[in-house]
Formats: C-alpha cells, sequence, structure tokens
C-alpha cells in the first residue's frame, strides 16, 4: 500500500456561521446586540498523501489544522470541494470516545469499542494499552482525577493500539512529559513503517520535525507552503520570529 494514495482533498472549503456580539460604538439605539458572522474556516484547499507517510500540519491558532483534521475524519461536512480517502481513519482528540466518570481501565475498553476494535481484541489489547499508557494505579480511578497529561497518555495508547489504516493526531502528542513523547515518536513511525498514514497537528515544529517527513503550512485558512517538514518548519518559525502572529479569523464581516 506504501505509495498509492491514502487521502485525496480537492478544492475543499468549510464555512460557517456564528453569533457574535455588536460592538457598543456600532450600535443603534434599541438595534439587535448580536449579529450573524459567516466564518471561513478553509479555503481552497488540495492536498494528496500517501500511503505510509507522515504529514504534520502547522500553523497558528485559527488557521484551520484542527479544522482540517475534523474534515478528513468526517467528523465535520465540507461547504465545497471533496476528500477521498482510501483507508478507514482514526482521528485521536483528547477524551475521544471517553466517559470521564468512568475509571481509565473501563475507558480503555469503551475507546476501543468506540474506535472498532471487537470486546475479544479489546481484551487482548488491553494490558498492553494500560502498559503503555504507564499512568499507575491511577487506571482504576475515575479519569476525572487525571491531570491533562494522564488522560491524554491514555487516549494516545487505546488509539494507537487501534491499528488504523489512516491515523488522525491533533495536538495528543504533548501529552505527559519528556519520556513519553519520546515513546509516543516511536510508537507513531513504527506504524508509518508498517503503511499506515499518519496526519499529526502541532504547535510545535520541532516535535513535528521528528515524526513527519512532510508538512503543510496553513494560514488563515489557506495553504501557505507545503513539502520537506525541515523547509516548511523553519519557513513558519522564521515567519513567526518576524511577525507578530495572532489568532487568525478569515470571516465576512
Amino acid at each position: 500500500m506504501s505509495g498509492t494514495d491514502a487521502v485525496r482533498v480537492k478544492d475543499l472549503s468549510v464555512t460557517y456561521t456564528t453569533m457574535v456580539e455588536v460592538p457598543h460604538a456600532q450600535r443603534r439605539r434599541f438595534g439587535k446586540r448580536t449579529r450573524t458572522r459567516e466564518i471561513r474556516a478553509l479555503e481552497g484547499i488540495d492536498l494528496d498523501i500517501k500511503a505510509g507517510r507522515a504529514i504534520g500540519l502547522i500553523g497558528g491558532n485559527g488557521a484551520g489544522k484542527s479544522t482540517l483534521l475534523k474534515t478528513i475524519g468526517g467528523v465535520l461536512k465540507p461547504s465545497n470541494g471533496e476528500v477521498a480517502l482510501w483507508g478507514k481513519p482514526y482521528l485521536l482528540a483528547p477524551g475521544m470516545g471517553f466517559n470521564r466518570r468512568l475509571s481509565g481501565r473501563e475507558n480503555v475498553v469503551l475507546g476501543g469499542l468506540a474506535a472498532g476494535m471487537t470486546m475479544d481484541e479489546v481484551q487482548d489489547k488491553q494490558e498492553s494499552i494500560i502498559d503503555f499508557a504507564d499512568i499507575g494505579s491511577f487506571i482504576d480511578l475515575p479519569t476525572t482525577t487525571y491531570s491533562s497529561g494522564m488522560f491524554g497518555r491514555l487516549a494516545f495508547a487505546v488509539a494507537t493500539h487501534v491499528d488504523p489504516e489512516i491515523l488522525l493526531i491533533d495536538e495528543a502528542l504533548s501529552a505527559g512529559d519528556a519520556g513519553f513523547r519520546d515513546k509516543a515518536v516511536a510508537k507513531v513511525r513504527s506504524m508509518c513503517d508498517s503503511a499506515g498514514t499518519i496526519i499529526v497537528v502541532s504547535h510545535s515544529t520541532s516535535l513535528v520535525s521528528e515524526i513527519a517527513t512532510e508538512a503543510v503550512w496553513l494560514h488563515q485558512g489557506h495553504v501557505r507552503e507545503q513539502g520537506d517538514v525541515s523547509e516548511v518548519a523553519s519557513a513558519y518559525s522564521h515567519f513567526v520570529a518576524t511577525n507578530r502572529e495572532r489568532a487568525q479569523l478569515s470571516q465576512d464581516a
């Protein structure tokens, strides 16, 4: 499968409307305090991702990274364009499929079933998942007692034992300490070696550079640059260092 198409995104746009408060200076007497605003989260995105590759999505807050990931995963619907997949996607985001009132051990079962495992598969992999997460006796406590790092470690452990054909990772690799991050990076690399396709979102260009061979830089809902991870990460880092980048918002006022 390596070298064949895994994900193809063509002329993809995602637009939604939201309610915003009208600035006090612009309000008319007895006029409306809110109005609708159209947000163009993504516009005209074209991507072609091969199987067995690890691709990093980088960019500032509001650039459209998570929106693109969720659209590829089928969580969001395109407003225009299309997404074609050759393989089953799995979106790894903190808490996906988990119930915070249950224990970590119970959430391993729940998360595994939600990800498409059979009960037999969950039972076969449960101890391996728990060992990988390495959160000690917390595994039998409600996940409401977990730190965000512990919760992310458990979610990552479940997702990477599902053997998805296309794994979509939204910031989950930042969970835990440096030791766990190294283990998580090694796990992602091993998945790519077995012809899995990885698309990872992270604010850390150094982390993306450790995992991916290619990167896509999103800026205000558009692809600004795409190519070798070191070149794209370097260009983005230079941009951040020389510009006062703020949270981005593409919109029609």
